[in-house]
């Protein structure tokens, strides 16, 4: 949605995926497989999840840790790209770890921090001195197997970023469990000669589910994970993304399934979408009565005086400005509250002013026809930066 949201703004967006596919998880990952696969018990710091073990039922590659890791990882990552897709999220790179270090870029960000005097040698691994640079602690760039850490294989693609492809802002969305990474990240381009100001990181937190009164407690790695795809199948791609977009992305957020799933005023997504589906309506009871409206140069707009059409008008004309905060602010709860906003808006001067009722004047019922269409417009805008869709029936 941030993406959308900077498109509509005018920003020129490309959006990537950045696949964590070398190193200890990946071990982790292969481990876990083939253990699954002989049937013996997940290692204690492995991946428990009953995913793997429709993965392993299938893997018929041979015991080597990594390439079963490997392996795993490219299926998981065609699940989540199907899975992306079907609730309306698109990235046009997919940028893989390992394929950064295979290409020698790792070993040259490397040596461009050596150039100047930033990293050294120590227990046989190579360390970044970020600590030079406002990080509480040096980091490891390469352990003493040989292994690239995942802070090299980052600065190696930010250098990518802004020095190879050129990109003038970068927006990172990390997870609550990567907040520690932040500080040798800013610390590592700073250290590149790249103004530290073009990197922003969004910290991401966890999202708790809920099901009416019961808790469904969450872990990456443990079995009781609820899958992304499984919540949009349960309630849906709108309803999945418009929830998660009620908070800000720094706020731990409750999800409420019972509620996603009710056709009530307690379901914001139905609420707002009743209001497309009303406008819908409102559009079909015209062509059933043969009611056009007249050009817009024709309509007396000032009979639209009524407090509900008013405030209606009001938050309409809100639009260009919200978009252009929710953009520089990277907050497309802006966004999210002002459609909500909209709907109620609409929900009121549809109660309170009738449209194509008998005793309204033809005057105002043709101006309020406009009104019903900036209405729709709006929503169409609003909820297309949303990712949700505008249904005319419901």
């Amino acid at each position: 949605s941030l993406a959308r949201i900077l498109d509509r703004a005018g920003y020129l967006v490309s959006r990537e995926y950045y696949v964590n596919d070398t190193g200890g998880q990946i071990r982790a990952l292969g481990e876990s497989l083939l253990a699954r696969r002989r049937g013996d018990e997940v290692p204690e710091q492995g991946y428990q999840g009953d995913y793997l073990v429709d993965l392993a039922s299938r893997y018929d590659g041979p015991d080597d840790v990594t390439t079963a890791g490997r392996w795993a990882a490219e299926h998981i990552l065609a699940d989540i790209r199907q899975t992306l897709e079907s609730v309306g999220i698109h990235f046009d790179e997919w940028y893989s770890q390992a394929s950064i270090e295979e290409s020698g870029a790792v070993d040259e960000t490397i040596a461009l921090l050596a150039e100047k005097g930033l990293v050294f040698e120590e227990d046989g691994a190579t360390w970044f001195r970020s600590s030079a640079l406002g990080d509480r602690r040096d980091r490891v760039l390469r352990k003493s197997n040989g292994d690239a850490t995942y802070l090299a294989g980052d600065l190696a693609y930010h250098r990518d970023k802004f020095l190879v492809r050129g990109f003038d802002r970068v927006i990172d969305i990390f997870g609550a469990d990567h907040h520690g990474q932040v500080a040798s990240l800013y610390a590592g381009v700073e250290a590149m000669g790249i103004d530290p100001g073009r990197l922003e990181v969004k910290i991401g937190q966890m999202v708790s589910l809920v099901d009416g009164d019961d808790e469904v407690r969450m872990s990456k790695r443990a079995g009781n994970a609820v899958a992304l795809g499984s919540l949009i199948g349960d309630v849906g791609p709108d309803a999945t993304r418009i929830l998660s977009l009620l908070s800000s992305l720094d706020q731990a957020t409750t999800f409420d399934l019972a509620a996603a799933r009710s056709e009530s005023v307690d379901n914001p997504v139905f609420y707002v979408q009743m209001a497309s589906a009303r406008i819908g309506g409102i559009a079909r009871k015209q062509q059933e009565r043969g009611v056009t409206r007249a050009p817009l140069a024709e309509v007396e707009l000032t009979r639209l005086a009524h407090p509900r059409e008013l405030e209606l008008i009001r938050t309409l004309d809100e639009l260009p400005e919200v978009v252009a905060e929710a953009a520089l602010e990277r907050a497309p709860t802006r966004v999210t509250a002002w459609v909500r906003r909209l709907a109620a808006d609409f929900h009121g001067f549809y109660h309170d002013c009738p449209i194509l009722a008998d005793d309204v004047e033809p005057a105002l019922s043709q101006a309020r026809l406009w009104l019903v269409e900036a209405s729709r417009i709006g929503l169409v805008i609003g909820l297309s930066l949303l990712g949700v869709a505008a249904p005319e029936s419901m």
